[in-house]
C-alpha cells in the first residue's frame, strides 16, 4: 500500500510539475491569439473611409493601424484610440462595426494592431503592447497633433489593461474599458486553479494595481453574462477606481454587447464624450 500511495504521490507531483512547466513555456500563446496576419477590408456598406497609417513602436517596430473619421454632428474633434482584444487584428470579425457605430457618434478613431497581430511587426508581450499604445498615442499627438485632451483611451477585454496602463503614463480626456479583468494572473488563476499561475506568469496585466492612480474620467462598461471575464472582474475593478468614474452593466456576450445593447453602450460613450469640454475642433 505505501509503495502504491507513494507511487500516485510521484504521479502527481511529475504531473503537477509538466503542467506547469506546459504553462511557462506556453503562457505567451495562451494569452495572445493574432490568428490571421492578413487584414480584411471593411464592409463597403459600413463607408468606414478607414485610411491605412504606419509608424513605428518605441523600440522601432513598425505598427499597422487605421485612421477613421467621425461623421456625426456630436462630440466633433475628439478621437478614440481603441486598444483592441487578445485575438485577431482590428479588421476582425465585427470590429469594422464597432468602429461604425462610434464614428457615428461623432468620434474620429485610430485603431491599432499590437506587435504580432496583423500587419504589424514583430511578437506580442506585455510590455511591447504598452509601448505600442503609447507609440499610437504619440502618432495621434505628435503627427496627427490632436490635443491631449481631446483623445479618449479605449480598450476591450485583454485591451482594458493597455488602456489602463497608457491612462498612467499620459494624460487624456478620458478613459472607457468594457469587458475588463482585474489582472489577467487572477483570471488565469480562476481558469487553472490547480496551476500555481501567480508565481509563473510574466504576463500579468495587473490593472486592479494601477487603476486606482487615475484621475481621468472613467467608464466602465461590462455584461454580467460576459462568460469570458466575469462580471466579478469590473465590479471590483471600478471599486478601486477613484472618481470620477461610471459603471454601466450591459447587455449581450463578451464581445456582443456593443451590438446587442447598442442603445445603452454607445448611449454611455456618448454621454461620456459631450460632458467633456466640447470646443475641439475637427481635424
Amino acid at each position: 500500500m505505501r509503495i502504491f500511495l507513494g507511487t500516485l504521490l510521484t504521479l502527481a507531483i511529475l504531473g503537477f510539475g509538466g503542467a506547469t512547466t506546459y504553462l511557462a513555456i506556453n503562457e505567451r500563446q495562451l494569452v495572445f491569439h493574432p490568428a490571421e496576419r492578413a487584414v480584411a477590408s471593411p464592409p463597403m456598406t459600413l463607408a468606414l473611409r478607414e485610411r491605412n497609417v504606419a509608424y513605428a513602436s518605441g523600440d522601432g517596430t513598425r505598427l499597422s493601424a487605421w485612421v477613421v473619421p467621425g461623421t456625426g454632428p456630436d462630440s466633433v474633434g475628439y478621437w478614440m484610440l481603441i486598444c483592441h482584444g487578445n485575438y485577431g487584428n482590428i479588421g476582425y470579425g465585427d470590429r469594422p462595426a464597432f468602429y461604425a457605430s462610434a464614428r457615428d457618434l461623432g468620434l474620429n478613431l485610430l485603431a491599432f494592431d499590437y506587435r504580432g497581430f496583423g500587419e504589424s511587426e514583430g511578437s506580442p508581450e506585455e510590455q511591447g503592447l504598452y509601448a505600442d499604445a503609447e507609440a499610437s498615442y504619440r502618432y495621434l499627438t505628435d503627427s496627427l497633433h490632436v490635443p491631449a485632451n481631446r483623445i479618449v483611451i479605449f480598450g476591450h477585454s485583454l485591451g482594458s489593461g493597455v488602456a489602463i496602463e497608457l491612462a498612467t503614463r499620459v494624460p487624456a480626456a478620458a478613459l472607457v474599458v468594457e469587458g475588463a479583468y482585474t489582472s489577467v494572473v487572477d483570471r488565469g488563476q480562476e481558469l487553472y486553479p490547480f496551476l500555481p499561475v501567480r508565481f509563473v506568469a510574466s504576463q500579468r496585466f495587473a490593472s486592479i494595481e494601477k487603476v486606482g492612480r487615475l484621475s481621468v474620467p472613467k467608464l466602465f462598461l461590462h455584461s454580467p453574462t460576459d462568460n469570458v471575464i466575469p462580471f466579478a472582474h469590473g465590479e471590483r475593478l471600478f471599486a478601486a477606481a477613484t472618481s470620477p468614474k461610471q459603471f454601466v452593466s450591459v447587455v449581450g456576450g463578451h464581445m456582443e454587447s456593443f451590438k446587442q445593447d447598442k442603445a445603452t453602450y454607445f448611449g454611455a460613450i456618448r454621454t461620456l464624450v459631450t460632458s467633456l469640454d466640447s470646443t475641439a475642433v475637427r481635424y
